[in-house]
């Protein structure tokens, strides 16, 4: 048997994790902040970077990315902990090895950044949008909440589809959310916007394109 082999072994034999079999405080505060918040801080960095730079409605913009930063977290942590549910199961992140098996690897990651940048900048600016339209605060907590606790309810059903389904929604997905950045955000607009924002939009759009690319090829 071989090193990686044995470590695929390994791994799958592994016990069940903590945060699984304790559901106390610091296993939900594990679950939100640790996987759930630090996930989002190192995968959907681009699309943060993009919220806290915007130079259209910035505090309508900022609030609405904090909110759904905050809705995006708990969800990832309520996924964890077991007591969210669908159909299919949330894939967590601590469950692929890096380098092993046809699920794991820098794919993956690329495929959830991809995911978690369409949904925050989604759910930022549609918030955004709402409260500068006239609904204040109270519409941006709707908004951008509501915006991205449904996307993220609906990723493991989404990924287990049928191929050409999946391709096919997520790439109208990332296509809606990604325009709504650019438009609201001007993010392409250098006269406004600032050049790191366009290359951190750059770099979600690439995300997309590996995430529905991996699946075409």
């Amino acid at each position: 048997m071989s090193p990686n082999d044995q470590a695929v072994q390994k791994h799958r034999n592994r016990p069940e994790s903590l945060d699984a079999q304790d559901r106390g405080v610091d296993a939900w505060l594990d679950a939100i902040i640790y996987y759930g918040l630090g996930q989002q801080m190192v995968l959907a960095l681009p699309m943060l970077w993009i919220a806290f730079q915007t130079v259209s409605y910035p505090v309508a913009v900022t609030t609405s990315a904090i909110v759904s930063l905050g809705v995006s977290s708990v969800t990832i942590g309520a996924f964890r902990m077991g007591v969210l549910s669908t159909a299919h199961p949330w894939h967590r992140i601590d469950d692929n090895e890096i380098g092993l098996g046809p699920r794991g690897g820098y794919g993956f990651l690329a495929r959830r950044a991809a995911y978690l940048n369409a949904t925050l900048g989604l759910g930022t600016f549609s918030g955004a949008i709402a409260d500068v339209g006239g609904g204040g605060l109270f519409a941006a907590v709707l908004v951008a909440g509501g915006f991205t606790f449904g996307a993220l309810y609906v990723l493991p059903n989404l990924r287990a589809a049928h191929r050409r389904q999946s391709i096919l929604l997520r790439t109208i997905y990332y296509a809606v959310a990604l325009t709504l950045v650019a438009t609201s955000g001007q993010v392409l607009d250098l006269s406004v916007g600032a050049p790191s924002a366009a290359f951190a939009f750059a770099i979600a759009c690439l995300y997309a394109c590996i995430d529905v690319g991996l699946d075409l090829f």
